[in-house]
């Protein structure tokens, strides 16, 4: 079957952690999602006629007839907003927190939904290890935005309507490139195991027939050789520097 695809903006919510939460609480999570959103995709000018929702278990995939700014401002600034007042009335246990992608492309849809490259990236980007470790190092955070690389560069970066590229940061993951902020944060927190190790610097020369023994006294590593080349001190046994 031969489907005529259209270009659309594209919106992937998802719950934080919606799997760790029971039945009812999960209930409770999904209402307040979507209130947060229909009134924000509202007041962005989104209205019901030119967006559909469809529900993916523990979010929601919007596709929007609209172009890409709208969604960036001002919907999600006060679908942000929106997310704020929901959570002052909660304990932080009970926050809801997301995750917000957004790109654009061409979509076509069938009988079962929409398909097409530009919602799988969507769908892809919003579930980077990297950008649910963004929002989880980001414990003061209630959402994490990322925007796919098309968006950053045509949009973002040109600062339309007051958008502030330096709030975002640049990731890569599964071959593709993403930007990535946090709201609530001059930048987002990058989590430990995302750091990328600083290379060690390179010794004076070839230490051959040298040999090298490491110990342990409970105060730090003990290094006995007949010459040190190079010491990194944040080698441990269990590290890399």
């Amino acid at each position: 079957m031969d489907l005529e695809p259209v270009s659309r903006t594209i919106l992937v919510v998802d719950i934080e952690k919606s799997s760790d939460r029971t039945d009812p609480e999960k209930a409770a999570l999904r209402s307040a999602l979507y209130g947060v959103l229909h009134g924000a995709l509202d007041a962005a000018g989104l209205t019901a006629d030119r967006r559909r929702i469809d529900d993916t278990g523990d979010g929601v995939l919007v596709v929007a007839d609209s172009e890409v700014l709208p969604m960036l401002d001002p919907f999600l600034d006060d679908a942000v907003e929106a997310l704020a007042r929901h959570n002052a009335l909660v304990s932080p246990t009970e926050w809801l927190r997301l995750r917000f992608a957004v790109h654009f492309g061409l979509v076509a849809r069938d009988g079962q939904g929409w398909v097409g490259d530009d919602v799988t990236t969507t769908f892809r980007i919003n579930n980077s290890t990297l950008v649910k470790d963004s929002l989880r190092a980001a414990d003061r955070a209630q959402s994490v935005v990322v925007v796919s690389d098309a968006v950053y560069r045509s949009v973002v970066r040109h600062r339309h309507r007051n958008l502030r590229p330096e709030v975002y940061r640049e990731q890569h993951d599964d071959g593709r490139t993403f930007w990535v902020r946090v709201p609530g944060y001059a930048e987002p927190p990058v989590p430990a195991a995302h750091t990328s190790p600083r290379p060690p610097a390179a010794a004076d020369g070839p230490v051959a027939g040298k040999s090298i023994t490491i110990s342990h006294n409970g105060h730090g590593n003990v290094f006995a050789t007949d010459t040190i080349h190079h010491v990194d001190a944040r080698t441990g046994f269990r590290e890399q520097p």
